[in-house]
C-alpha cells in the first residue's frame, strides 16, 4: 500500500499532474489512478487468500479498471465540456481532451477488454467474482454508450 500511494504512485500521478506537461497524461493516469485500482484489487485478494498468480491477475485488473475509470471521466467531461458545461481546472491533464474523444473511447474499450481478460482466471470462484466483472461494466458504460460516440 505504501508503495501504490508514495512517491512512486499516487503522489508521482497527483505531482505530475500539477506540474508535468500535457504528453504525461498516461503517466499520470497509471500512477494515479492505476495504482489505486491495483492496491485495492490485490488487497481483497490477499485478505481472500489469492494464490500468487491470482495475485498478478488481480493486479494487471486493477491497473486496467482504475485507468478505465479514470479514461472514462476523461471522455465524460469532454461531453460536458462540448454542451457548455463542464470546467476542468487542470487544462491539458485530460486523455480525452488531448487524444480525442474517439480516441478516448478505443482506449477505453482496450482497457475494458484487458480487465475482464484478466478475470477469465477466476471462474472456480463462480459468482464471487461477479462484482468485480460488474465493476468493470460500470467503470464503461457510465453515462454514454459507445454507439453514441460517432454520432
Amino acid at each position: 500500500m505504501a508503495r501504490s500511494v508514495g512517491s512512486t504512485g499516487m503522489a508521482a500521478g497527483q505531482f505530475l499532474d500539477l506540474e508535468g506537461g500535457p504528453n504525461s497524461v498516461g503517466f499520470i493516469q497509471e500512477k494515479k489512478f492505476g495504482e489505486m485500482g491495483e492496491c485495492s484489487a490485490v488487497c481483497g485478494g490477499l485478505l481472500a487468500g489469492a494464490e500468487d498468480d491470482e495475485i498478478e491477475r488481480l493486479r494487471r485488473y486493477g491497473r486496467a479498471v482504475g485507468v478505465l475509470y479514470a479514461v472514462v471521466d476523461d471522455i465524460l467531461e469532454e461531453r460536458l465540456k462540448a454542451e457548455g458545461g463542464g470546467d476542468r481546472k487542470n487544462k491539458g491533464k485530460s486523455y480525452a481532451e488531448i487524444y480525442g474523444v474517439e480516441k478516448a473511447i478505443e482506449k477505453a474499450e482496450e482497457l475494458r477488454a484487458k480487465a475482464k481478460e484478466e478475470l477469465d482466471g477466476f471462474e472456480k470462484y463462480g459468482e464471487q467474482v461477479f462484482p468485480l466483472c460488474s465493476f468493470v461494466d460500470y467503470a464503461f458504460d457510465r453515462s454514454f454508450s459507445v454507439d453514441d460516440a460517432s454520432g
